[in-house]
């Protein structure tokens, strides 16, 4: 609507500004009105951002002055015209269905175990909701979603940065996890720091595939390598695992599969020198090293570090002229899927053979991979084992408590309470590790319900709107490295505690707005040139 249309028809002329009329389905908003949902966009990052790097929100007493805060910024939006005009049908599905969990466990403070846990697990995840439906409901255009991932790489790097420094420079930056040899970064939990980094590993490369810009490919290559090792130096099986099943659904998702696996591989030759030069440091990975063996370690694995990023820097600058400058012709491309294809078959039955071999057979082998992966000396041995460790034990204990109280649950936040009672052996925990499971001996089924609900129409609508993107590569990548980062997570929690780390759920929920927006905007013309420096 003109501004003479609005003075003919008594209307505020200050909302002529926010947005403009017309079909609300093809509506662009105003100027101030993209200004504010951008600014919006930041604030959720810069929080995030911060979190992750700086404060750790795990104590309540640090976590609580931030969901005041980005639940205030939700309370200014409702008061914003047009700021939700555009959020999708499935959208407003996924908002309920987190509705329905934050409502059920706000609900449970009339038979909780314990009210005060119950209102900081209700605070928690109605900060979740809120950063999920701002992120869903600001983003505008297809031009911020690249910048965007860009920032979030940004961030996974400083998590990398200060995780790698933990080795490096062991005395000035201390590793804090419980057997004081795994990376934990920024985090204080190496499970969780390492779902992050394997969370930047899928968009780093999705990012990639779309870059034609040589010196962009090869900083984002050196960022890839910094992402890989620093999440080896987590010795999470359940972050390597994780990556492991999104990388099989990035291959699967993607439009450039070929190019995808090579810079991969690309990264990881350096990688693999990287491990090889740096696998008999006694202070690297073993526990009960001594500051000066640490130290000595932290000097060699920072010079074969600083030359395997090189290294990765310069294979991704070589392969991106080549790229740039010839175009692979379809029987070359499936020559070398073929061969690609049979090396990852060829290498998977070498490791077989060998981790057999070492054990002295297959039966042997089977025994020592289900002991106790802390019974060992070399903490890297765990990347071997099979064992879950006391989470079987959190698990029967938490099914059995739902079992008792199927519709209710204990309350919101109180499995500490429960394990506390049932538990078979004295070690203390206050997480079931799985996300899952916990929401159904804390909350119920209607709890748990909603949380498998949300994960399933997350991912089947992302992945989704993927697959059907068809020859539209810039949508098709991007949706494929989102919905393969959002897979990461969910896939992690089955065995993990990350939702009660906020920053690592900001991230998760923010690029699910993201994700869910992008999906459900078929009609967003991509842009010209890849949408920004470096792109197609």
């Amino acid at each position: 609507m003109s501004e003479k249309a609005h003075r003919r028809s008594g209307e505020p002329e200050r909302w002529s500004r926010w947005e403009k009329s017309g079909d609300p389905k093809g509506r662009r908003p105003g100027r101030l009105l993209a200004a504010f949902k951008a600014l919006v966009l930041l604030l959720i990052v810069a929080v995030t951002g911060y979190g992750m790097l700086d404060v750790n929100l795990v104590g309540d007493e640090r976590m609580l002055p931030f969901a005041a805060g980005l639940l205030g910024l939700l309370f200014v939006t409702l008061f914003v015209r047009g700021f939700y005009a555009d959020v999708p049908a499935v959208g407003w599905v996924l908002v309920g269905l987190m509705g329905v969990l934050v409502g059920v466990k706000g609900l449970s403070m009339l038979w909780t175990l314990s009210e005060s846990e119950t209102i900081k697990e209700t605070l928690r995840s109605s900060m979740y909701l809120a950063t999920f439906l701002m992120a869903l409901a600001a983003l505008s255009s297809w031009r911020q979603v690249w910048p965007l991932v860009d920032m979030v790489c940004l961030i996974v790097a400083g998590v990398a940065g200060y995780g790698l420094l933990q080795k490096i420079e062991p005395l000035q930056y201390p590793v804090a996890s419980l057997d004081g040899v795994r990376v934990d970064s920024t985090l204080g939990y190496s499970n969780t720091a390492a779902v992050v980094l394997a969370m930047g590993v899928v968009l780093a490369l999705a990012r990639m595939a779309r870059m034609r810009s040589v010196l962009f490919r090869g900083v984002y290559a050196v960022l890839l390598l910094a992402f890989l090792a620093a999440l080896y130096l987590t010795v999470s099986r359940g972050g390597i695992g994780s990556l492991m099943l999104g990388l099989v659904l990035l291959l699967v998702l993607a439009h450039n599969r070929l190019q995808t696996l090579t810079n991969l591989l690309l990264a990881l030759l350096p990688g693999a020198w990287l491990w090889w030069s740096t696998r008999g440091l006694e202070g690297l990975l073993r526990q009960g090293a001594t500051d000066e063996q640490r130290v000595a370690a932290g000097e060699v694995f920072g010079e074969h570090l600083a030359v395997a990023l090189v290294a990765a820097f310069a294979l991704q600058a070589g392969y991106a002229f080549l790229v740039n400058r010839y175009e692979l012709l379809p029987p070359g491309r499936r020559l070398l899927g073929g061969a690609f294809a049979a090396a990852g078959v060829a290498a998977v039955v070498a490791v077989g053979i060998l981790v057999a071999g070492q054990y002295g057979g297959v039966f042997r082998a089977y025994q020592e991979l289900a002991s106790n992966p802390n019974q060992t000396q070399n903490v890297a041995q765990r990347l071997a084992s099979l064992s879950i460790g006391f989470r079987e034990d959190y698990w029967r204990v938490a099914w059995e408590e739902w079992r008792e109280h199927p519709l209710t649950g204990s309350g919101a936040g109180t499995f500490t309470y429960t394990w506390f009672r049932e538990r078979p052996v004295s070690t203390g925990v206050k997480q079931v590790h799985n996300l899952y499971l916990e929401q159904g001996t804390e909350t119920g089924v209607f709890a748990f319900a909603a949380l498998v609900g949300f994960a399933g129409l997350l991912l089947g609508h992302a992945a989704r709107a993927a697959w059907r993107s068809g020859g539209r590569n810039e949508r098709r990548m991007l949706l494929s490295g989102l919905t393969c980062a959002l897979a990461v997570y969910l896939i992690s929690s089955v065995f993990e505690w990350h939702w009660y780390i906020p920053p690592s759920t900001l991230l998760f929920f923010f690029l699910a707005g993201v994700a869910v927006k992008v999906a459900s905007r078929a009609d967003w013309p991509e842009p010209e040139g890849g949408g920004g420096p470096g792109r197609d």
